[in-house]
């Protein structure tokens, strides 16, 4: 599954692409494209890996990512299960480098947008109020044509450009920005573990998904990744804790088995190893009603 190159498009009356997906779950895999990605996650949730970085995502996640990053997303199972209350709205504008003409964003006046830009080539998480402020500017750029929708979107990066409301995510040595074979594997292993993570994961078996031997799949990882097969499993599988604990009254013991381990305290202490907290301690910090 190499990273596909996503062939973005605009019409003639707008000098960049924007499009409302409403989906019953996410269906791009592993891809890349030479444009800015601003997206807005407006219904949805599940994991996602952009570059060298995993998280999960959810309803109000904001995002800027640079030319030729590799991203992917999938929704957790239960969207694929036909369930129609679950369902993908997403708003997403592409725009190239030059879409408002060469040297345009040099300009003086421009320079924090040009430096928003720039950081974009680590991916831009963007949160707290500033998402909500964007989140409502990005349902209004819906409605909006010729001069008032580009003038929304300079507001928009404006405005994300003044905030420190936002996080890179790929770390500074990712260099995996181009459809090699290597960037195939990548994407077939985080694929496979979006899917099984939940299940007895064997180090061995995914590395056979991708036809290497086991010392160089771990040699893989590591080189690419700069991590350990057991570190971007338990990634994700704490991920998934985590938006459980947030989003549910469940018990730590279900949670812990729901998100692949069959061991309660090998669990707590991966969970605190990658979070700083215990599962209670994080559960209090974004529930505060739940106290036991």
């Amino acid at each position: 599954m190499d990273p596909i190159l996503e062939k973005v498009t605009s019409n003639l009356d707008h000098s960049f692409a924007l499009k409302e997906d409403i989906l019953p779950y996410i269906e791009i895999g592993w891809h890349f494209h030479p444009e800015y990605e601003l997206t807005l996650i407006a219904e949805s949730y599940g994991k996602r890996v952009i570059g060298d970085h995993v998280d999960t995502f959810a309803a109000g996640d904001l995002l800027l990512i640079g030319p030729g990053i590799p991203h992917y997303m999938r929704n957790d199972a239960a969207f694929y299960q036909g369930n129609p209350s679950l369902r993908c709205r997403a708003i997403v504008a592409h725009f190239s480098e030059d879409f408002m003409g060469r040297s345009f964003f040099a300009k003086p006046e421009l320079k924090l947008i040009q430096q928003l830009l720039e950081a974009s080539h680590q991916a831009i998480h963007i949160h707290g109020k500033t998402a909500e402020v964007i989140a409502a500017d990005m349902e209004l750029l819906l409605n909006k044509v010729g001069f008032e929708r580009l003038l929304l979107l300079l507001n928009i990066l404006y405005k994300i450009a003044l905030s420190n409301e936002r996080r890179s995510l790929v770390s500074n040595g990712y260099t995996g920005k181009a459809p090699t074979g290597e960037t195939q594997r990548i994407g077939q292993v985080y694929a496979y573990l979006f899917q099984h993570f939940s299940e007895d994961v064997q180090l061995s078996k995914v590395a056979r998904e991708v036809s290497l031997t086991d010392s160089a799949f771990c040699k893989f990882l590591k080189r690419h990744t700069g991590k350990t097969f057991s570190h971007i499993l338990n990634e994700i599988r704490i991920g998934h804790a985590c938006r459980l604990l947030n989003e549910t009254a469940e018990s730590v013991g279900a949670i812990a088995y729901q998100s692949g381990y069959s061991n309660s305290s090998y669990f707590n202490r991966k969970f605190r190893s990658l979070t700083g907290l215990t599962p209670l301690q994080y559960r209090r910090r974004w529930q505060p009603e739940h106290q036991v």
